[in-house]
């Protein structure tokens, strides 16, 4: 799991302990505010007059003009100068969820997470462009690890990675329909059109996501592995953004969809995986906000919140421990 994943599932998991209760000897807002900080730490392209991380400036400005696409934006995983559009995908979503969930609760920081979706939806809107193509990562990972230095002066390869029809990917491009339904529910009160361009764009990569299956292990597996294989099978995927586009849309279509297709999931799955590769906690706890009967999906998800409270006679994670 990469540093971006990791800020991300803490500042969910935070916000939610940090609601009910409040400890005095950790400032759990600022760790929050960092956390969103950090996205601007991470941005790719040509940065906006809004920038707090001064000291970053522009880079990557031809991402994609060798074969003549725009493909400048975005976010460098952590660590490195590539974007895997799969982690990079799965970080928006996260984060559209929690302004969903707790945007209410972020104060003058919503703002800031606002910009920071949509510089990644703007991102995903140009790497969807062409139809019948999924651009899934810009950057040579091989030779960018071979050479660590500053984005603004990095010289190694930016060769762009797409999935088609011919050679699918179904995850990440599930992915990336996930993060534009889901942030299509965050922009619908602030800016309509913005929100419909992401939510029509979301359910054109979803049907090609879909209607072509395969892994991208399989046609891009030189370059995305072993940094950002599929280890779980693309299934989640599609059933985390068919569930995403149901919330945003109602359509009776995604919803059957998932009740066609929920049995498999879990068939083979633990119910407490949930990050970039796995979503099944996550798809289980989406489904159980619609279902009030004690289906598989609603128990799971049930266990899956039991493992994490610190009481729980049946937790499975770790705290840091707080200094009284």
């Amino acid at each position: 799991m990469s540093l971006l994943q990791r800020l991300l599932v803490f500042g969910v998991v935070a916000m939610a302990v940090g609601l009910v209760a409040r400890v005095a000897s950790h400032d759990y807002g600022d760790a929050l505010t960092k956390s969103i900080l950090f996205f601007e730490g991470q941005r790719s392209g040509k940065l906006p007059l809004t920038q707090r991380m001064t000291w970053r400036k522009d880079s990557a400005l031809r991402d994609g003009f060798e074969i003549g696409v725009d493909l400048v934006g975005g976010y460098y995983d952590a660590g490195d100068n590539v974007k895997f559009n799969f982690p990079m995908a799965f970080s928006i979503t996260m984060l559209a969820w929690s302004v969903l969930e707790f945007g209410q609760s972020m104060g003058s920081d919503l703002q800031h997470a606002l910009e920071a979706i949509q510089w990644g939806t703007d991102y995903f809107l140009k790497a969807t462009s062409i139809p019948g193509f999924v651009f899934a990562q810009v950057g040579d990972p091989n030779g960018d690890h071979n050479c660590w230095e500053r984005p603004e002066d990095m010289d190694t390869p930016r060769t762009p990675y797409a999935v088609s029809k011919k050679f699918p990917g179904s995850e990440v491009s599930a992915e990336i329909a996930a993060a534009l339904a889901a942030s299509s529910m965050v922009f619908r009160s602030i800016n309509r059109e913005y929100s419909a361009r992401l939510l029509k764009r979301a359910r054109m990569v979803f049907e090609f996501a879909d209607t072509y299956r395969g892994s991208y292990n399989d046609s891009l597996g030189p370059w995305v592995c072993p940094f950002y294989c599929d280890y779980s099978g693309y299934e989640d995927e599609l059933l985390w953004g068919a569930t995403w586009l149901f919330r945003a849309t109602k359509a009776p279509y995604y919803w059957n969809y998932v009740l066609d297709n929920i049995n498999n999931l879990e068939k083979s799955s633990s119910y407490a995986e949930f990050g970039w590769d796995a979503k099944h906690a996550g798809i289980n706890i989406l489904v159980s906000k619609l279902i009030k009967s004690q289906t598989p999906s609603v128990i799971n998800a049930d266990k899956f919140v039991c493992s994490l409270l610190p009481n729980s006679p049946t937790a499975s994670v770790s705290y840091t421990p707080v200094a009284l």
